[in-house]
């Protein structure tokens, strides 16, 4: 006989069977993501690899894209209404880690890429700065199924480098590889796409 999370046990007839058992639904898999990067002009005239950074890209702190918004309160003698304010601020900050590999010419082609990123920002060496046109690129994550299909999108605008980190430590008693190297970055805005079958609004799947 079924245990009762499949069969529903003394459920209602109908709600015979817990659909979510039933239909054999899919969970979310946190790994099955893929992250593609168009780089700023400069950059893509220099002929760095926005391939290479896809297939390095092992993590990302997507952010939190729904944040908190604080309310206003009212008062009328001892009771009180309550209003919610708009957001405190509208871009947002994620962080991206990197595999990190040398190349048969010797480069570290994703801190170089990264490193050319950062220093349309700030050039340490020689002092150049560039206009935000310059500089911006654009960062999309596609969150796929087992099948590849994709069931989240996130598009990052107008994305800037803010500092490179995990590449600054060396140390004798340290056996290891230098596993990866991060990225914190943050965006004017975003676009956050999802199959909603209750929405009008679908996402268009690059996989179909």
């Amino acid at each position: 006989m079924p245990i009762p999370h499949f069969d529903g046990g003394t459920l209602k007839p109908a709600h015979k069977g817990l659909v979510t058992s039933q239909r054999l639904f899919e969970p979310v898999h946190k790994n099955l993501f893929e992250i593609s990067f168009v780089l700023p002009a400069i950059l893509q005239a220099q002929g760095r690899d926005p391939y290479l950074m896809l297939e390095n890209a092992t993590s990302i702190d997507i952010g939190n894209l729904t944040p908190d918004v604080a309310y206003s309160e009212q008062r009328f003698k001892y009771s009180t209404r309550v209003f919610m304010n708009t957001p405190d601020k509208t871009h947002t900050e994620f962080d991206i880690n990197f595999n990190v590999n040398i190349a048969d010419a010797g480069d570290v082609f994703v801190y170089n890429t990264l490193r050319a990123w950062y220093d349309l920002v700030w050039d340490s060496q020689n002092g150049t700065l560039m206009y935000k046109r310059d500089i911006v690129g654009t960062i999309i994550v596609n969150h796929h199924d087992r099948k590849g299909y994709v069931i989240r999108r996130v598009t990052y605008n107008n994305c800037m480098p803010q500092v490179i980190t995990d590449f600054t430590s060396l140390n004798f008693s340290e056996s290891g590889i230098l596993e990866t190297i991060g990225c914190k970055w943050v965006s004017d805005y975003w676009t956050d796409e999802k199959i909603d079958t209750n929405s009008q609004v679908q996402l268009p799947n690059i996989y179909a």
